[in-house]
């Protein structure tokens, strides 16, 4: 599957993992600076185009990539890869190793991002997709990331710290899996949880966190929660002293929450995954 979207540029591809057909994908990025102005293109399309600095380091990040990959594979055996180029930010899902927590079915996930317009730093995410019986992901949670500044090392040097942080992936996904395991021992007034996510520390509505909170509420409604408490829908700034209270388990809610963000940027999902993980053990 392979498609692009214009004006976004967008460029997205997943495939059956093949490191061959992986390698190839990567000697498709080219990055060529003229005149101040870096334009990074994919397979001949154009991507992204930024005005950047005389000191400007332009990252290989197609070969850090290749030898990446070999290193990973010592601790990991991806079924899959997914490669996305949305404007300046490059990523790459390796998804494989299935496990099971509570009888739900797990993947292991390694995400690598790298950002052409330096909007972001170099970094690698580690976490497990809850997947379907056909192995469609429901939802990711991210909780271990390693980054870094694309200044502050040449490109030897940042291979081996990558390198040095992945002798630690087992030990992170042993993490994953027992803070998953964890929020089935706990539950959490539904009222209370929205309260501890839903203001800053000024006491000030987050309007994005009001809007999931509202999806999250209809999401449940359509779950089971439907008849006895069908005043889920009011969990906003305004109407969450009206909610029916209840108790509900910790690892239900987080699910689903966290699949609100399938869809989404994997740095998103690793904020999200750490923020409603650490609401949950507070409350």
């Amino acid at each position: 599957m392979s498609r692009f979207y214009f004006p976004n540029r967008v460029f997205a591809v997943t495939k059956v993992f093949d490191s061959i057909k992986l390698n190839e994908d990567l000697d498709k990025f080219e990055n060529k600076i003229e005149n101040g102005i870096l334009t990074t293109t994919y397979d001949g399309r154009e991507v992204c185009k930024v005005e950047v600095s005389k000191i400007y380091y332009n990252f290989d990040f197609t070969n850090f990539c290749k030898v990446i990959l070999t290193e990973i594979q010592k601790y990991f055996t991806p079924d899959k890869y997914s490669l996305k180029v949305a404007s300046g930010v490059q990523e790459i899902r390796l998804i494989g190793d299935e496990l099971f927590i509570d009888n739900e079915k797990y993947q292991k996930i390694i995400s690598i991002i790298n950002s052409t317009d330096k909007s972001r730093a170099l970094s690698m995410n580690v976490g497990l997709v809850k997947v379907d019986s056909n192995y469609r992901a429901l939802s990711y949670t991210i909780l271990t990331n390693f980054s870094n500044k694309h200044y502050k090392s040449t490109l030897p040097e940042k291979i081996k710290s990558f390198s040095d942080n992945l002798i630690n992936f087992n030990m992170d996904i042993d993490f994953h899996i027992k803070t998953i395991e964890d929020l089935k021992n706990k539950e959490v007034s539904i009222v209370n949880f929205a309260k501890s996510i839903l203001f800053n520390e000024k006491g000030k509505v987050v309007k994005t966190v009001e809007l999931k909170l509202r999806a999250l509420g209809k999401k449940l409604i359509y779950s089971g929660y439907r008849n006895n408490y069908s005043t889920l829908s009011n969990l906003t700034e305004s109407g969450i002293n009206k909610v029916e209270d209840f108790n509900i388990n910790c690892k239900a809610l987080y699910n689903a929450y966290i699949e609100l963000f399938k869809d989404q940027d994997i740095s998103i999902i690793s904020r999200e995954s750490r923020r409603i993980i650490e609401a949950l053990e507070t409350l």
